[in-house]
């Protein structure tokens, strides 16, 4: 039984857009924000790279204003994130791995929009990133703390490799579906393995211009 490339798709959205928000909400209940705040973060986070994604490709309007169900998903993921808080033994460890979730999905949405768009493959790898990221770093400023992406973390790393093995892959000629499947679970595999053994992405230091 082969798989829809359209229900795959459909699915990873709204996996992508739960887990996101579910993370989005745990930062801004972190930051004791109310329920409005909560809401709007979760949003946010959920939304933010694919529509910066969407801007930078010309793709107008935005994918979440034609997909009526983005709105409720995501609410519906800060609501679970209210309800579960009092059972977590640590938000911060949940939505670090409820955002790697969403990263693992997203990488391949962006990646599979640049595409479908008729953008270079190297400008799709980017957009698979961007699509990934940016929702968390929209989601970090605004409750001004620092973003993971600019953090010593294996996280933006994660993303380019997975929007390299879904456009490789797609490339070779396997499936649309099956392709996003393997490039989520590559780009998941990357950030778990990063974030159990704290392994930081490769970092080029040099002496400080007053170290000089």
């Amino acid at each position: 039984m082969s798989l829809d490339p359209t229900d795959v798709l459909m699915a990873l959205t709204v996996f992508g857009l739960f887990v996101f928000a579910v993370s989005g909400a745990l930062t801004a209940l972190r930051n004791d924000m109310d329920l409005f705040g909560i809401a709007l973060i979760a949003f946010v986070t959920g939304v933010g790279g694919g529509t910066i994604r969407d801007v930078l490709l010309g793709q107008f309007p935005v994918w979440w204003i034609a997909d009526v169900t983005a709105l409720p998903i995501c609410l519906a993921g800060a609501l679970v994130a209210v309800l579960a808080q009092p059972i977590l033994n640590s938000r911060l460890k949940a939505l670090i791995w409820a955002d790697a979730l969403g990263l693992s999905v997203f990488t391949v949405l962006g990646a599979q929009a640049a595409l479908a768009a008729n953008a270079p493959v190297f400008v799709a790898i980017f957009m698979g990133a961007v699509t990934a990221t940016f929702g968390g770093v929209v989601r970090d400023v605004l409750l001004n703390e620092p973003p993971l992406i600019l953090k010593q973390d294996s996280y933006a790393t994660a993303a380019l490799i997975g929007s390299s093995v879904y456009v490789g892959l797609f490339a070779l000629g396997l499936g649309a579906s099956l392709a996003a499947v393997i490039a989520a679970i590559v780009t998941f595999a990357v950030r778990a393995v990063a974030i159990v053994f704290d392994i930081p992405s490769p970092r080029f230091a040099r002496p400080r211009r007053d170290e000089l």
